[in-house]
């Protein structure tokens, strides 16, 4: 795990999940479907690139907790508990998204089952991983009370393990409703037209909506507090003109306010204006997560240590797939093919990565004094969550052996 592979790594998989939820908004804008042979090939291609990044991320860990096991010593063996959960999820999604793109293949149809199993293997493991997160964050929070990134840290992880439970709630009512026991070719359009909702169904897309802002406001609060330096090199209004961008781009659904404005237009331009339209603002949750992903990759040059360089940036590629890969728009379509699986399959992924970084690093620097130091001696606003998580563990280690 290198800055450039990272920063890579990160960029391929918003280009999925960006294009995964464009193309269900674009036939739904357009009237225009996709020709099945495209969609299979698309769905195809995501899945050689979900097998390729997920291959490498889960290596890169491995790899960077096996060489370190001495450093990170007790640590060591919840890791790997952790990271078999994550890779047997990792095989038996590819095994489900390969079955039903053989069923499309060879059936011209596929199981809503095995979509359904595919739901919630990703969900489910993605919250016993955020869990875990947020009972270390509050652990480290009661040994250094005072630290108010840790607590936003613990807060927005809280929030997206209560969304992730809402989203699987959510899917699965319409999973579960289903009138066929499969799905076959349907005009994108006509799902969306006749897509219709119960009221509690409803009430669960709001709790969903609520809950996913909030943890993104969390998130970016403790975002823009790390961030904070730049204001100074920047200015005060150049800095929170940039800052301001991804909350605004979040919260405002411009594509609805001006969607009205511009359908004429959109209709009567030419195919790639339409599409890149769509796709800019398919991105709002992309935006914000590459967004909270950098704060981390930038922090990752300040330091000299290798060990702690490869955990901050693990740190930044989880928070960037977590942030990025929640989404519920193409899946409750039940589209042909099911557009959006191959960016829900990246959940686990996701948060295991995103857990990983952050015990790592704030095992490593409750271990190395010289370490501790460096972070001390550093003024950068950036480092304050592993600063404040590292002493934490280290007093916690500490109150442990005297004990």
């Amino acid at each position: 795990i290198t800055r450039r592979s990272s920063l890579v790594l990160v960029l391929v998989f918003t280009t999925i999940a960006i294009f995964d939820s464009a193309i269900v908004r674009y036939s739904a804008y357009t009237g225009i479907d996709p020709n099945v042979g495209l969609g299979v090939a698309i769905t195809i291609t995501f899945l050689i690139l979900y097998v390729v990044l997920g291959t490498s991320l889960l290596t890169s860990v491995k790899r960077t907790i096996s060489r370190h096991s001495r450093i990170l010593a007790g640590a060591t063996s919840g890791l790997r508990y952790f990271h078999f959960i994550s890779l047997s999820v990792f095989i038996l999604s590819i095994v489900i998204i390969s079955a039903i793109v053989l069923q499309i293949v060879f059936l011209e149809k596929y199981s809503i089952a095995l979509l359904r199993a595919q739901t919630y293997l990703s969900h489910i493991v993605s919250i016993i991983f955020l869990s875990f997160l947020v009972f270390r964050f509050a652990i480290w929070l009661t040994t250094s009370s005072k630290n108010y990134i840790i607590f936003l840290y613990m807060v927005s992880c809280f929030l997206m393990a209560i969304n992730v439970v809402v989203s699987l709630w959510y899917l699965d009512s319409y999973l579960s409703s289903s009138l066929r026991p499969e799905r076959s070719w349907y005009s994108i359009i006509s799902i969306v037209i006749n897509h219709r909702a119960s009221p509690s169904t409803e009430s669960l897309s709001f709790l969903f909506y609520s809950l996913s802002l909030s943890s993104f406001l969390v998130m970016w609060i403790a975002t823009s507090i790390l961030l904070s330096q730049y204001r100074h090199r920047m200015g005060n209004v150049r800095y929170f003109l940039i800052m301001s961008v991804p909350v605004l781009y979040y919260i405002f659904p411009f594509q609805n306010y001006i969607g009205g404005a511009l359908f004429p237009l959109i209709l009567s331009s030419n195919v790639v204006f339409t599409i890149l339209y769509i796709v800019t603002f398919s991105a709002t949750k992309q935006v914000g997560a590459f967004v909270f992903s950098l704060s981390f990759w930038s922090s990752s040059k300040l330091l000299y240590d290798p060990k702690v360089r490869k955990s901050i940036l693990m740190t930044a590629i989880g928070i960037a797939i977590l942030f990025g890969s929640i989404q519920i728009t193409p899946l409750q379509y039940r589209i042909y093919p099911p557009y959006g699986i191959i960016t829900e399959a990246f959940m686990p992924l996701g948060s295991y990565v995103l857990l990983a970084g952050i015990f790592t690093a704030a095992t490593y620097i409750s271990q190395n004094a010289r370490l501790r130091k460096e972070f001390y001696n550093s003024a950068s606003s950036q480092l304050r969550l592993f600063r404040g998580i590292g002493i934490s563990e280290m007093q916690r280690e500490l109150e442990k052996k005297v004990k």
